[in-house]
Parts: structure tokens; C-alpha cells; sequence
């Protein structure tokens, strides 16, 4: 008979959040439909923000824009940068379906700023 700590479903992998792309320096590509801009940023370039806010919010409150246009960008991957090889930790893209879920199943198991989705969104 095995026992579980938590009922349900098990913890989603964690967002990754400001501090971390800033620690581990990320590389963020940040991609504009409107205007087919590609622009690169260095995760050691980040502003300081004292609270632990993952890349995806930031994304969704519009915090990303396009250098040319100035508009929200339409996709941010997260890229980590190891040895010879880039790998994409996340993707956050415009049309997602599965954009809100995986915000809404961090902020259930967020253990530090409780977050739920309405209280979230009538903040914006």
C-alpha cells in the first residue's frame, strides 16, 4: 500500500522564474508576429524584481516587447545555454491552449504568493 503526501494530481515541473534566468543567465528569444522581429536577450540583463514571478506571467502581463514595434511579444522560449548546446527549458506562445493551464497549475502548488487566476487577472 503506497501513501501520498498530496491527493491528486502531482506537482507540475516548476516555472522558471526571473531570479533563476538571471542566476543561470537564460537566453530569452523573444519573437513578434506583426512585425517578423527575432530579438535575444541575456537572462544576466533582467531587472531585479524582488518577488518570485515566473517568465510565463511576465510574458502575459505584456512585460516582453518587441523592439521595433514596441507591441507585446508574440513568443518567448526560454533558452538554457550549456557547453555546445542550447536547449529550450520553455515556450510561451500567443494561441497556446495550454498557456493558462500550466500558469494555473503553478500558482496551486505556488507555495509563497497563493496566487489564483481571477484575483490575477483583476489586478491587470
Amino acid at each position: 500500500m503506497l501513501l501520498h503526501s498530496h491527493p491528486g494530481p502531482p506537482e507540475p515541473p516548476r516555472l522558471i522564474t526571473i531570479q533563476s534566468a538571471r542566476r543561470h543567465n537564460f537566453l530569452l528569444s523573444l519573437h513578434c508576429e506583426p512585425c517578423g522581429r527575432h530579438q535575444h536577450v541575456d537572462g544576466a540583463t533582467l531587472p531585479i524584481i524582488p518577488k518570485a514571478v515566473c517568465l510565463g506571467e511576465l510574458w502575459l502581463a505584456g512585460r516582453f516587447r518587441c523592439a521595433g514595434c514596441r507591441r507585446p511579444a508574440t513568443q518567448l522560449d526560454v533558452i538554457e545555454r550549456e557547453l555546445s548546446l542550447n536547449v529550450k527549458r520553455e515556450v510561451w506562445r500567443l494561441g497556446d491552449p495550454l498557456v493558462p493551464e500550466r500558469l494555473r497549475r503553478h500558482w496551486r502548488w505556488d507555495p509563497w504568493d497563493r496566487k489564483d487566476w481571477p484575483a490575477w487577472f483583476k489586478r491587470r
